[in-house]
């Protein structure tokens, strides 16, 4: 079983901006010394709380702060983007690291509704779908797009491309990425249901069984119950469900608040408590062993919920790849 990492890139407690970007590079770089196999940062706009607005930005600064570890987005938010030019962009920045740079591509928005109108203001005319926008990143990167004789987006296709991976939450998205033979990672820390993780491992696996699958979910490593009431606490949720059926998770008020007020629609909202696993070692390695029994899973990638930087420290340190291989090796688990 692989490890991974995905650092959405807070604001960290006690830290400034400056402070907290050089945590997430630290943070890369114990990662790669402790074995995991990627790291990844993702794309937010306008969020009071995270600072990663530009992943192709950071993806390319912590490869040069790194050796071995793979290092992607998770991910670029193509609702935003030309798919030409981020074709263009990770296959450079593969160039730079060739064997180590991912490309997660997600469908979300990643921020408040002002944003959303922001970014898209020169893309009012393409109205085409995502899966019509990832088909033709897809095919942008592999090479086999109607003009590829003549449309290139690098001198260079062959010797290193970035992988691709569709970030989804459902059986369908499982599916559309198997059939055109993209990796899939399901954002369980979202859709945090065994059975649904059950169904659309099976779906993906059905359809392509030679393809990669990660689950990100969220953990935290801590020994004590206190320290376990302030985490859970610190990551209560809301969900917001518009009229239109739509709906949305968020982590504070502020941003239900935003989102009101920048929509038409009548909305309905929930508090939850978050879905993570939290616990000592152990804990966490058995809740670990029951979500995967009688489903293949290649790879979990922990999402860090906390602001709090020794417990995202503590717990890579605590879940390294690098010490459970020897644990594994010595019999002790």
């Amino acid at each position: 079983m692989q490890f991974s990492i995905l650092n959405q890139s807070p604001l960290l407690e006690n830290h400034n901006i400056q402070e907290s970007l050089a945590h997430t590079t630290e943070l890369a770089k114990k990662a790669d010394d402790l074995g995991y196999r990627r790291y990844f940062v993702s794309e937010h706009h306008n969020m009071d709380h995270i600072i990663g607005t530009s992943p192709e930005v950071l993806v390319t600064h912590l490869l040069s702060q790194t050796r071995r570890i793979k290092v992607g987005a998770g991910g670029v938010m193509l609702s935003h983007h030309n798919p030409f030019h981020v074709a263009e962009q990770f296959q450079l920045i593969s160039h730079l690291a060739p064997e180590r740079v991912d490309l997660g591509v997600g469908k979300a928005p990643g921020g408040t509704p002002l944003a959303t109108e922001a970014l898209q203001e020169e893309l009012k005319d393409d109205i085409g779908t995502f899966n019509d926008r990832f088909l033709k990143l897809k095919s942008y990167i592999d090479g086999t797009h109607d003009n590829a004789h003549s449309l290139q987006i690098s001198l260079d296709t062959k010797s290193s491309r970035p992988s691709i991976f569709l970030l989804g939450g459902s059986p369908d998205s499982a599916q559309f990425a198997a059939k055109n033979k993209a990796n899939f990672i399901f954002a369980h820390f979202i859709k945090n249901d065994a059975e649904l993780l059950k169904e659309v491992v099976n779906v993906y696996r059905k359809h392509y069984p030679e393809g990669e699958i990660i689950v990100a979910l969220s953990v935290l490593a801590v020994d004590n119950e206190e320290d376990k009431a302030l985490l859970r606490k610190e990551n209560e949720l809301y969900t917001i469900t518009f009229q239109s059926g739509k709906t949305l998770t968020v982590i504070n008020q502020k941003q239900v608040n935003d989102f009101i007020k920048n929509t038409d629609e009548k909305v309905e909202v929930n508090k939850k408590e978050a879905d993570m696993i939290i616990g000592n070692k152990e804990e966490i390695l058995a809740a670990l062993n029951k979500l995967s029994q009688d489903i293949e899973i290649n790879e979990f990638m922990f999402h860090l919920p906390t602001s709090r930087s020794e417990i995202r420290d503590y717990t890579i340190e605590t879940l390294a790849p690098n010490q459970l291989r020897q644990t594994e090796k010595a019999g002790i688990i």
